[in-house]
């Protein structure tokens, strides 16, 4: 017995390292993002507040693990693991803290604490929410300065904002090329935009966004972490896009004010296919469309830019065109709702997602939309 104990040992030290962790490819991993070094540095605090204070997985489950990037005003960026004991405390484990100078709104940023979350902990199974200002498809700096308004020697949304970087979705798209996330999460404005959705089609199962701003109380971080660790992705996206609206709907006056869509990623090519013939073939009537009848889903001079897709082919495609695009946008857009108002805007007309009509007026907007994988697939912009 002496003899095989040695190697006995050594079987068990060779095997038992995995005896009693789980199978990395069974392990779920969700990211939340804070790029909060910006005017939302306030309600940011609060959202982190009230995720330390929800359902969080335990600290010994390796299986379910839940980190957070946080980076607000006048405070250093971390990454941090947050999980409860079983005396029912929160526990953060800070996993790296950055530079203070960080720039979260960069894509090297988030593809750094996006590999500096992998190698912390490994796993089969992502998630993904970003937290902060965005403007969807627009490029860096367009929504606060429009260069085909004020011209071209204008000063340079994107998803981001720190110090006056953006993320374009373009970049995006890249710091995200790999198809690891089961769901992206978008708490941030007007994201739900068809050009987002095809752009990010490739990096994720599903996507839950609002075609228009979100009020700065933002999503409810108190109800979204257990769906997500508890139930399948399409339930638990569904479960959060529920309780969002909800929320929203039992506020009163301009705060009942809310919108959220859950697109499929796979039916993003379907889509694109039905919208294709109809673009290609109407060029003439789009360039010329009466944009004030169609829905829109921003304020302001921002109106031309965010128009609800449904409303805007409905007006164009022929009815054999129509019956084609509504299929393919009923297979993609799984879950919508919306309150009757958001803000100053009536939402009559609500399909999910909103689109860019393009105006002959805005070339430099225009040349940028060329760049998009949505254009290239359906040839909206010619």
């Amino acid at each position: 017995m002496k003899r095989f104990l040695p190697l006995l040992i050594a079987l068990f030290s060779l095997a038992g390292c995995n005896w009693f962790q789980p199978d990395i490819k069974d392990r779920q991993v969700v990211l939340v993002y804070f790029a909060g070094n910006n005017s939302l540095a306030q309600e940011g605090r609060g959202d982190y507040e009230d995720l330390f204070n929800s359902w969080l997985p335990p600290v010994k489950d390796k299986e379910k693990i839940l980190l957070v990037y946080r980076h607000f005003t006048e405070e250093t960026p971390v990454l941090c693991r947050l999980s409860r004991d079983r005396h029912g405390n929160t526990v953060e484990d800070v996993i790296m803290e950055y530079p203070y100078s960080t720039n979260s709104a960069t894509a090297a940023t988030l593809s750094t604490v996006i590999a500096d979350a992998e190698a912390a902990w490994p796993a089969g199974h992502h998630g993904l929410i970003l937290w902060s200002h965005a403007t969807g498809f627009l490029p860096e700096g367009y929504y606060s300065h429009p260069k085909d308004q004020a011209g071209s020697g204008a000063s340079l949304m994107s998803f981001g904002e720190d110090n006056g970087s953006e993320i374009e979705i373009t970049d995006l798209r890249k710091a995200l090329s790999v198809h690891m996330y089961d769901f992206i999460v978008f708490d941030c404005c007007l994201m739900a935009n068809v050009e987002v959705a095809y752009e990010l089609r490739n990096s994720c199962d599903y996507i839950l966004f609002s075609p228009t701003e979100i009020l700065s109380d933002g999503f409810p971080y108190e109800k979204m972490i257990q769906p997500i660790f508890s139930s399948g992705t399409e339930e638990a996206m569904r479960n959060i896009g529920m309780s969002y609206i909800e929320y929203y709907k039992a506020q009163s006056g301009v705060y009942q004010s809310a919108t959220i869509s859950l697109v499929k990623c796979a039916e993003m090519d379907y889509l694109a296919a039905a919208c294709a013939p109809v673009f290609r073939s109407h060029q003439d009537q789009i360039m010329v469309l009466d944009r004030s009848r169609i829905q829109r889903y921003s304020r302001y001079d921002r109106q031309f830019w965010y128009y609800d897709i449904d409303d805007f082919v409905g007006r164009i495609a022929t009815d054999s065109e129509y019956r084609k695009f509504i299929s393919a946008l009923d297979r993609a857009v799984i879950y919508k709702d919306a309150t009757d108002r958001f803000l100053s805007i009536d939402i009559l007309h609500y399909s999910g997602l909103s689109i860019y009509i393009p105006r002959p007026e805005y070339t430099i907007l225009n040349n940028f939309y060329k760049t998009l994988q949505w254009n290239s697939a359906t040839g909206l912009v010619m």
